[in-house]
């Protein structure tokens, strides 16, 4: 039942200033003990998965100690809508226990709920890769905020929230590998320069059938698109060209391709929504990754 904290936790995203989320002071909450029946789910809940394995652990440990950290919720007409705990409400329900303590919280806006419940499961590593790549995008596509404002909403890296966005370029039978487990997050980015679906499906399955690492990953990857006529260009780079690119990449936070040699080639900058790519313009005109 240890939590391991990451960022600054639910009491600060109430003080969080982006323009979307500011509010001056934080969320009013206590903790009062409510009838299960009176408990709905969060209909938007970020997690897709939950593990029988795990679920049967909770429910054992709950059995024995109790719920030793309440979920959240708010007060929504004459019963209590979940924000957060969506495995202690199902444990519980499936123990027959007929009242739990929750921790409810003054929060009005449905927009609001939604951004503290995929917060709250992002920063509990309650996630997968693949449900945590969707609770970014549906952060910004809620909110308008970049990768830069979910980043210091999570406690993460800006590199690392774009790392986790390019699982979603993926094809879905490579997501559903990530999913379940089958396929590490690592590993699996290593396949996002592959630009063939049917081949990014194929290199998924003998990554997770050999059980390669991120490093080895990258080889098998580089090593299959040096077979390929179309892209041999590209494997041809030279070291100074590799070299620019890795700069490139970290300055911008986001994947960078030179295809061409030192003589002539194309640049080319991934983006993921308007304000990505307004970020990155905004990097090279202040001359964050001038040389």
């Amino acid at each position: 039942m240890h939590r391991k904290a990451l960022g600054k936790g639910l009491d600060a995203l109430f003080r969080t200033s982006t323009e979307s989320m500011s509010e001056d002071r934080p969320a009013a909450r206590r903790i009062v003990t409510v009838p299960l029946k009176d408990i709905v789910p969060n209909s938007e809940q970020p997690r897709e998965r939950f593990s029988e394995e795990g679920m049967d652990d909770l429910k054992r440990s709950i059995a024995e100690h109790g719920i030793l950290e309440p979920p959240v919720v708010r007060k929504k007409g004459d019963f209590f809508e979940l924000i957060a705990g969506e495995r202690r409400y199902r444990a519980a329900r499936e123990l027959n226990l007929e009242s739990i303590e929750v921790i409810v919280m003054d929060v009005e806006s449905d927009e609001r709920m939604l951004i503290l419940s995929l917060i709250e499961n992002i920063q509990r590593e309650d996630l997968n890769a693949v449900e945590e790549a969707k609770a970014y995008r549906q952060i910004m596509d809620r909110t308008g905020a970049g990768q830069e404002e979910v980043a210091k909403m999570v406690g993460k890296s800006r590199s690392a929230v774009a790392n986790t966005l390019r699982l979603l370029g993926l094809p879905l039978e490579v997501q559903d590998m990530i999913s379940e487990g089958a396929l590490a997050p690592g590993s699996a980015r290593a396949l996002a320069v592959v630009e063939d679906p049917d081949l990014q499906r194929k290199l998924a399955e003998k990554i997770a059938r050999d059980g390669l690492s991120a490093r080895k990953a990258e080889d098998l990857v580089r090593l299959t698109l040096a077979r390929v006529p179309r892209i041999r260009e590209e494997s041809r780079r030279s070291v100074f060209l590799d070299r620019i690119r890795e700069d490139l990449q970290r300055s911008l936070g986001t994947v960078v391709r030179i295809r061409g040699d030192e003589e002539k080639g194309k640049l080319e900058i991934e983006y993921y929504s308007t304000d990505d790519l307004e970020r990155i313009i905004e990097t090279l005109r202040s001359d964050g990754v001038s040389r």
